[in-house]
């Protein structure tokens, strides 16, 4: 909404600049997973990015209609279809580079190979929602930093986000913290409340109705959990 706002130019550019930032992995995997090289698959979303710009694309769409998630799916797909000879005859990006991809890009591929055997949408919908929880932590992250509770963050953060093979031993990270066992308990059920509250701020950011934030919630918990 933001990005498409044509009297606060500044506003607007920050806003596009994040929002590429944030969505050219899901579009980038979903590119790799229906078999693009990674070069052509780059300049295609490069493309599609100039392409949002030039036709105003944000400008048209629907507010009262949509997850930001469905309609990139959905106009990147309209993209390849009416654009995809032309972006294949210019240079990344139609000459421009929209976006920095290089940086993040072996992340980008490990996610497409993780994701193999998976549809071309489901592909799309896993890398959105590993994005969606990647947001979320870091705007916890900074909120943190802010308070000057990182280090404390660090040493709870395997008690909340997981993915560790030996669960992580709660009297141990105590005795690290120099806190009682109960106040690491007290500490881990705020912090598990502040993921939420995150999680689902971000998760509103990419709808037009705040009634869709709890379908969405569920339909990211059931990606990652499948």
């Amino acid at each position: 909404m933001r990005a498409r706002e044509e009297d606060s130019a500044e506003s607007a550019r920050q806003a596009l600049s994040g929002f590429c930032e944030a969505y050219w992995p899901p579009l980038y995997s979903f590119l790799r997973h229906r078999g693009h090289p990674s070069a052509d698959a780059q300049d295609l979303v490069q493309g599609f990015f100039a392409h949002l710009l030039e036709q105003h694309t944000l400008t048209r769409a629907d507010r009262q209609k949509g997850r930001l998630r469905t309609f990139l799916l959905t106009s990147l797909q309209n993209f390849l279809f009416n654009e995809y000879d032309r972006v294949r005859a210019l240079k990344r990006g139609g000459g421009r580079q929209i976006v920095s991809i290089e940086e993040h890009l072996p992340e980008a591929e490990a996610a497409m190979l993780a994701t193999s055997h998976l549809s071309d949408a489901g592909c799309y919908d896993l890398v959105w929602a590993s994005n969606i929880v990647t947001r979320a932590w870091q705007r916890l992250q900074n909120e943190f930093v802010a308070e000057g509770k990182a280090e404390s963050l660090e040493e709870l953060r395997p008690f909340v986000a997981g993915g560790s093979i030996t669960p992580p031993n709660q009297e141990e990270a105590a005795a690290r913290l120099g806190v009682p066992i109960a106040t690491l308990r007290t500490w881990l059920s705020r912090l598990r409340q502040r993921f939420r509250e995150s999680l689902r701020a971000e998760v509103a950011s990419t709808v037009s109705d705040s009634a869709d934030v709890d379908g969405e919630l569920r339909h990211l918990y059931q990606i990652l959990t499948a």
